[in-house]
């Protein structure tokens, strides 16, 4: 199987018959995807062996292989393959899923179709040419930096106005979805927030796949932050090569270890534009937020790459 062009292989594994159709008839109806649709562990482990996917769904609890099972061979053979993983709502496999370092999304039952299909867009957003006029562009972007520099807490504020300083860590990967509208452009900007534990950096790999633009946080707070964004700079570039990539310093109202100078400096070795952010004020995080989605837009029409620059700020 594997992908075609553009089309993207997934395979869904569920030993509910029904769940399995309802799933790939979603899919399929969504966009072109080329879904395998099976309803034994054993039937997806063969379908493995002879094929890779770009893809794999599974249930956590099958009587014969399990979902995770599945995951784990399906990792260690095809690092690139996407995982999603289905679990019972509150059972302790949810808990322990988010903590797996093979598994890239879980999503408890029952849900909603919509919300697989937000996982599945997310993961493999449409390109321009592919989409219907009516629809908004997909975009997926990228925040990446160490854990607790406040890439969730930016996303929550830009997206609701508030700001919670009780928020919880990412654990491995999460995404956010949210409408505006950039040069007379309908957008759908697919937000993703890389965990930043080391325990995840294999994970986080397969989730670049697709991205237009990437922002580098860090905690201007926090000097170590700053120093590990060599790492995240490295780590994005090995994959992304020539994607557009923005700098952020974030928690500018608690006391500096980071100099506005020291990060301007870094931000220009580094080719990219430089921005200032105060989850707890608001401060900077729409005007870092319009040119994430800027840069996105332009990195995703075909153009020379002097044009892809905007003014930083």
């Amino acid at each position: 199987m594997g992908s075609n062009g553009s089309q993207r292989s997934i395979l869904v594994v569920d030993d509910d018959a029904r769940i399995v159709q309802e799933i790939s008839s979603a899919l399929r109806e969504h966009a072109i995807y080329d879904v395998l649709a099976v309803t034994s562990g054993q039937a997806a482990r063969d379908a493995l062996r002879q094929s890779t996917f770009d893809l794999i769904i599974a249930d956590w609890k099958m009587p014969d292989v399990d979902g995770l099972t599945l995951i784990r061979e399906t990792q260690e053979r095809s690092p690139d393959t996407v995982t999603v993983l289905m679990t019972a709502f509150g059972s302790p496999d949810a808990a322990a899923a988010s903590h797996n370092a093979y598994v890239h999304h879980y999503i408890e039952k029952p849900f909603l179709m919509q919300e697989l299909i937000d996982v599945v867009v997310s993961i493999f957003p449409a390109e321009p040419e592919t989409l219907p006029a009516a629809k908004p562009l997909v975009l997926k972007v990228v925040l990446g930096g160490d854990a607790q520099v406040g890439k969730t807490s930016l996303i929550q504020r830009y997206c609701t106005g508030r700001f919670d300083p009780m928020r919880t860590m990412t654990i491995g990967v999460d995404f956010h979805l949210y409408d505006l509208q950039i040069d007379q452009t309908p957008m759908r900007l697919v937000v993703w927030d890389m965990g930043g534990q080391e325990r995840f950096a294999y994970a986080r790999r397969a989730f670049y796949r697709g991205t237009r633009a990437v922002a580098l946080v860090f905690d201007a707070s926090n000097r170590a932050s700053f120093y590990n964004l060599t790492r995240w700079w490295r780590e994005a570039r090995e994959i992304l090569h020539d994607v557009p990539m923005l700098l952020l310093a974030n928690k500018i109202d608690l006391p500096r270890q980071v100099s506005c100078e020291e990060a301007t400096q870094i931000a220009k070795a580094w080719n990219m534009p430089f921005f200032e952010s105060s989850c707890a004020s608001g401060e900077g995080v729409p005007e870092f937020f319009d040119a994430l989605a800027t840069y996105a837009l332009r990195a995703s029409k075909p153009q020379p790459a002097e044009e892809l620059a905007i003014a930083a700020k």
